[in-house]
């Protein structure tokens, strides 16, 4: 029932950007967005910084500006985004051969996955370090080639495990005769042959113009379509001269009706179109370095019989009779290869089927799902990573006690009258006063702590709690909630959560304390709580507040087992506790509510306590299923997402991931160390551990929810990070989960072993 996807980070250049990178990311982001519905975003590199750019782009920075770099660090690492794939080729970026984008992958404090468009096997100096610094900044680098792997690990050193082969994308479209594409384009009755790309030396189409007269004297029907613009860079330095100079080889070949140029940078339709209607697609490239071709992926993935010069990547995706090779500045061997397939039409149709069955490995979706299992793999490797990385080891209980760690705690934020409610930053924010909730709770586990060393401190604050629950305990029984730091009682009322939490304070000192002036004073405020209660009733139509009530009754009568009225009260709120689960479970949702919001392992760890008083097993069985499934919604197998304060999780809709909050992380671990010791299931307290590392970076942001100079737990997992806050809830829901995890240690596990029934 988890599930969490990654939300990805795309730094390239983009559409509207007229380039194959471009337009390659451009694909990989849509096809990912609509198989994941991610919320990832795109950082795109330009030089203009004019273009109008889709609603994915949320960041541009110019490549020629050094300064921009960092900003755009400093901008994805200030987003949810868990993995950055940076598109690398050297032109992209500015600087020496590219070398600006060292400064972006230095800032970034994102795991990084590289995808190298061009991997050269004999590089200059300068390529060469440039690349190689990209590499060390990357937790990956996909290539598109199984020669590019060999290069990397020959060449540029690269282990093994560090590649990833993932195939460049193509659509994923039938296939299909050429005839009606022909018929729209106006080329009917003509053999189309063709090749797309932006126009620049080292394309080598002269070579195709050279080899052309002698075709076309046996086969005049041929028309060669060049269909492209002029690549900008080359623009901008040398204008047309490389395009007017193939115009003038047609001029000379006499070539004017077989060749047909078209000056356009076209969208992904209009290509497929082109594509679709040709009978030979051409590539005819003078350098073997290319690794990789979008253009003759493209071409294969449409089933094109395709004709090429040796390069890299040509090599490989036409092996297998899947296309035809030429060699090198050979135009009389290409002519050869073009007039044997004229020749010969009735066989073009083995070569066009084997090319399209290999590009159906390549079609974007599963492109997409390859990228998809690399962020997710990447992003668990890089928590870990990071977790293990942090400086200060998170402590063992007894280190939390024998330091008395837990003591400054609480100690810094209580003053004569109770425990402040909210910090600065670790400082007591005094305008917003104190409150029995977090009194109660502070009771509780100053009694649980005094157990474990004598020390003074903890029963003169229980008897500061104390004092203060007297105070704001009203006439009926009940209790104000809000008290201002000048002690006046802001409420009428604290309401039932208020009534559960306090009772579970005063439960704990009236079971614990071995100071008769605190369990003689909490017994009597008690009493009175109680004295209002109907038995065999429940006395509150909000679940949590009968779990915490749950929790004192059963601490009072472990101290005064006699209590009839107590033993009842007990009961009566175990079984609303069972009819509201019985009310509201449905098929995937084994649960109290239709909604799952804070605490939420208070109420299995209330009738576990039940259990563990009036021995009904009903209590327990719903306590092991409702916690099986709490675990299954918020637990992915290496660290806790818990749900998150934003709306939380509601039965049949999307669930919320932040703000998470450790009175979660408490709460859980408190259930945890119960259900081991009345199972004896050692899964509970691995999940205990688990959940305890939250704090300490093993969360899904991988930052620890604790400051480690000052030692204290902070307030929340928020979108960008920790807050750096500690109020009284944070740090006593940190402390509960220390008390318990040493319970699990000291004491020995009871009970019995197995799973529950469905109740």
């Amino acid at each position: 029932m988890y599930i969490k996807e990654i939300n990805p980070c795309f730094v390239s250049s983009y559409v509207p950007k007229e380039c194959g990178i471009a337009t390659f990311t451009h694909n990989l982001f849509t096809s990912y967005h609509n198989l994941y519905a991610s919320t990832g975003k795109v950082v795109a590199v330009d030089s203009l910084l004019q273009a109008n750019y889709p609603p994915e782009v949320d960041f541009v920075f110019d490549k020629n500006k050094l300064s921009d770099y960092t900003a755009a660090a400093d901008h994805i690492n200030s987003n949810a985004l868990q993995v950055v794939n940076l598109q690398h080729e050297f032109g992209l970026f500015g600087g020496p051969e590219g070398r600006h984008i060292a400064r972006l992958l230095e800032k970034l404090k994102k795991p990084v996955i590289t995808t190298v468009h061009t991997v050269l096997q004999e590089p200059t100096l300068g390529y060469y370090t440039s690349l190689l610094e990209v590499i060390q900044h990357s937790q990956r680098v996909v290539v598109m080639s199984n020669k590019a792997i060999e290069i990397l690990r020959e060449i540029y050193y690269v282990p093994q495990e560090k590649i990833v082969m993932i195939p460049h994308g193509v659509p994923d479209l039938p296939f299909v005769g050429t005839s009606y594409f022909k018929k729209e384009l106006g080329f009917s009755g003509r053999f189309i042959l063709l090749s797309f790309g932006l126009l620049s030396p080292g394309k080598g189409f002269e070579q195709v113009l050279e080899a052309l007269p002698k075709v076309i004297g046996d086969h005049p029907d041929v028309l060669y379509i060049i269909l492209g613009k002029t690549h900008p860079e080359v623009a901008k330095i040398h204008g047309e001269r490389y395009r007017e100079s193939l115009q003038k080889l047609v001029r000379e070949n006499k070539l004017e009706n077989n060749v047909l140029f078209i000056d356009k940078f076209v969208t992904n339709e209009e290509l497929y179109n082109y594509i679709s209607a040709s009978d030979v697609y051409l590539t005819p490239y003078l350098s073997q370095e290319q690794i990789t071709s979008g253009t003759l992926a493209y071409a294969v993935a449409l089933g094109k019989v395709v004709v090429s010069t040796p390069y890299h990547y040509a090599k490989e995706v036409l092996a297998e009779n899947r296309g035809y090779l030429v060699p090198f500045n050979n135009p009389k061997a290409l002519a050869e290869t073009l007039s044997g397939i004229l020749s010969h039409r009735e066989d073009m149709q083995d070569t066009r089927r084997a090319a399209y069955e290999y590009g159906r490995s390549m079609i974007w979706s599963r492109v997409a799902e390859l990228y998809h299992d690399l962020f997710q793999e990447v992003n668990r490797e890089f928590k870990l990573e990071k977790l293990q990385k942090i400086s200060v080891v998170y402590k063992s209980s007894q280190d939390y006690l024998r330091k008395r760690y837990l003591y400054k705690m609480i100690e810094r934020l209580t003053d004569d009258t109770g425990i402040f409610q909210h910090t600065k930053y670790g400082i007591p924010d005094l305008r917003h006063g104190y409150s029995a909730d977090d009194v109660g709770r502070a009771l509780g586990i100053i009694m649980k702590l005094a157990r474990y060393e004598q020390e003074p401190g903890y029963y003169q604050l229980a008897k500061k709690y104390l004092a203060f629950l007297l105070y704001v305990q009203k006439e009926d029984g009940r209790f104000h909630n809000f008290v201002g730091y000048d002690r006046r009682i802001l409420d009428e009322d604290g309401g039932d959560d208020t009534f559960g939490r306090v009772l579970t304070g005063l439960g704990s000192a009236v079971a614990l304390s071995e100071d008769p002036s605190v369990t003689i004073l909490a017994k009597e405020i008690f009493d009175r709580a109680i004295a209002g209660l109907q038995p065999g009733l429940p006395w509150s139509s909000y679940p949590k507040a009968m779990a915490y009530s749950i929790c004192g009754l059963v601490d009072y009568l472990k101290k005064y087992p006699e209590s009839p009225k107590t033993r009842e009260l007990l009961r009566a709120g175990a079984d609303d506790l069972i009819k509201r689960y019985q009310d509201n479970k449905r098929p995937d949702w084994e649960w109290f509510e239709s909604t799952v919001t804070y605490a939420n392992a208070k109420l299995p760890f209330a009738l576990m306590l039940a259990y563990s008083i009036l021995k009904d097993e009903v209590y327990l069985n719903t306590a092991l299923i409702t916690m099986n499934f709490l675990t299954s919604i918020q637990y992915n197998g290496t660290y806790f997402d818990i749900v998150g304060n934003k709306n939380w999780l509601v039965n049949g809709e999307t669930r919320a991931f932040f703000d998470q909050q450790p009175i979660e992380i408490g709460c859980l671990i408190e259930a945890y160390c119960e259900a081991l010791r009345l199972t004896r299931d050692e899964n509970y307290r691995e999940l205990a551990k688990k959940a305890f590392s939250w704090f300490f970076g093993n969360n899904c942001r991988g930052v620890p929810v604790y400051n480690l100079k000052e030692d204290y737990p902070l307030d929340g997992l928020t979108e960008t990070g920790s807050n750096e806050n500690s109020g009284a809830e944070s740090v006593l829901s940190f402390a509960l989960a220390i008390t318990c995890m040493k319970d699990v240690s000291k004491r020995k596990a009871l009970g019995r072993k197995g799973k529950p029934e469905r109740a």
